[in-house]
């Protein structure tokens, strides 16, 4: 995740969360998870990287001794997800140990199943954010998730989440038939008031896989970009919405050297990346599947570090795997010589996903052609 807004111009609505995860991986070296508590989903999203598998999920008992073994792990910053959350009968025993236990909790749900019993229940809950998807207009959105009215339904949700005081995040996928409309959604953002839009470049595995023709080319990125750039960063428009970009580290080099072009001084942005490389893969970031097993990243299944359950999950960052991911002196080819491997690192899901390398070059890299 790339704070775009936060990091070139100072204003961080999001400055809680990112406190929370740098917190967390002094205290125990985990920062984030992504913990996907199960796989069952009510949509059939065209684009979805689990491509519909169904895995075993754990017992209500076995979550609660995940969610504490994250507090002994420094309570890093936790984002619960799916598959749809929401169908699990005991997610709202689970959300509210995890607050119990003072992590900040970011609960990523498709809005189809929030109706005003259940926003009521997340208010009390206490989850400091939920993140909903959206791709676009109603025929747009639809044809994504495959459910007649869907769309509708998120708007309902995303009017009853902000009526119960609860902080939003819209999310969308960069494919190429969203990008024109990107600024619906960042219109959408302020109608509701959503804190950031998400966007997660398009990842080509599970059902996406036959998607290929939908990931944007370089030139469409950095238009996107430039748009960012010229409306938002030095614009202003839309207030303080977040610009959080996902799975594509190289944007926050491209911005810098663009604004950098235009005679600004991008010193501390530049400085918060040496602190942190943008690529968090090895870099205090782990996933977790519905059985409890731990993972590099969501999308990075072959890759598993150990159980949540059965694991400490500290010592599971001195896996060779994780420690090599996260090693930029051991990457391979552009992003090797990169001048800036220490700050981007470049995506090592994409690195993998397209080249077979978990230490290769990222294709998709933005100031490299």
């Amino acid at each position: 995740m790339t704070h775009l807004r936060s990091l070139f111009t100072g204003n961080d609505p999001l400055s809680a969360a990112e406190r929370a995860a740098m917190a967390s991986l002094r205290r125990g070296g985990i920062s984030s998870v992504i913990w996907i508590v199960t796989e069952r989903c009510n949509l059939r999203c065209i684009h979805c990287y689990e491509g519909g598998r169904i895995t075993p999920e754990l017992s209500t008992g076995e979550v609660l001794r995940v969610a504490e073994r994250l507090k002994e792990a420094g309570r890093p910053l936790t984002f619960i997800s799916g598959g749809e959350p929401l169908l699990r009968d005991d997610i709202m025993i689970l959300l509210r140990k995890l607050k119990e236990f003072g992590i900040r909790v970011i609960l990523s749900t498709n809005g189809t199943l929030v109706d005003e019993k259940m926003a009521r229940e997340l208010a009390d809950s206490g989850v400091n954010n939920v993140a909903i998807p959206l791709y676009g207009p109603e025929d747009v959105h639809d044809a994504f998730t495959r459910m007649p009215g869907s769309h509708e339904r998120v708007i309902r949700a995303l009017g009853l989440l902000r009526d119960y005081g609860l902080s939003l995040t819209i999310k969308t996928v960069v494919a190429r038939r969203v990008l024109p409309h990107i600024k619906y959604l960042f219109d959408l953002a302020v109608e509701y008031g959503a804190k950031a839009v998400y966007l997660c470049d398009f990842i080509p595995v599970g059902r996406g896989a036959l998607m290929r023709e939908e990931v944007p080319s370089k030139e469409e990125w950095r238009s996107l970009l430039d748009w960012f750039i010229d409306e938002m960063l030095l614009g202003g428009a839309y207030g303080g919405v977040e610009i959080d970009i996902g799975l594509h580290p190289s944007t926050a080099i491209y911005v810098m050297e663009r604004l950098r072009e235009r005679g600004y001084d991008t010193s501390r942005a530049e400085e918060r990346m040496k602190d942190r490389r943008l690529s968090v893969e090895g870099r205090g970031f782990i996933s977790i599947s519905p059985t409890g097993d731990v993972y590099l990243s969501n999308y990075l299944t072959d890759f598993r570090l150990g159980n949540a359950l059965r694991d400490d999950l500290k010592k599971l960052l001195n896996h060779p795997l994780y420690r090599s991911a996260g090693d930029s002196s051991q990457l391979k080819g552009r992003c090797g010589s990169c001048p800036y491997k220490d700050m981007c690192g470049g995506s090592r899901v994409k690195a993998y996903i397209y080249t077979g390398d978990l230490l290769g070059e990222d294709p998709t890299c933005l100031i490299q052609d």
